[in-house]
């Protein structure tokens, strides 16, 4: 599973945002030209971004299973520029990202058990669950940026 890192400098259009826990997940961003779909970012950074700012975002991408066999890109925000100063968060989201990832996998898990006798749904829902632990969070990717 591929994953990367990417810096986006522009303007700041912020889509719905859902809140759970200590993450916000917006269901789109667009900074600058570029355009994200189901951006979630940690509370401490949620708090500087600001619709019609100027700003730029440090963004991990991450490619994750979906039950049907297919993969989904999720991104996380890490790090955050406002008015010339960094604020980053590498190690709440690694948290956030653990968390979340063993969250979903025993969900699926116990998903599967019920589902299995429904044409075999379960089994998608357990193959789902075992691909997800190789779905990574491009840590040594973050920790190399250059910020200013």
């Amino acid at each position: 599973m591929s994953s990367m890192v990417q810096k986006l400098t522009g303007t700041l259009t912020l889509g719905p945002v859902q809140y759970g826990g200590p993450v916000a997940v917006y269901e789109s961003m667009r900074v600058g030209s570029a355009y994200l779909k189901a951006v979630k970012v940690v509370g401490q950074l949620d708090t500087l971004l600001r619709n019609g700012a100027s700003c730029t975002l440090w963004v991990a991408t991450i490619r994750t299973p979906t039950p049907f066999l297919f993969k989904r890109n999720i991104y996380m925000v890490y790090a955050v520029e406002v008015d010339g100063v960094v604020h980053q968060a590498i190690d709440v989201v690694r948290r956030e990202w653990t968390t979340s990832k063993i969250f979903t996998f025993f969900t699926l898990f116990w998903v599967g058990i019920p589902t299995m006798f429904l044409c075999g749904m379960g089994l998608l829902f357990w193959i789902n669950a075992a691909r997800l632990p190789f779905a990574q969070l491009p840590l040594a990717e973050m920790r190399c940026d250059n910020y200013p």
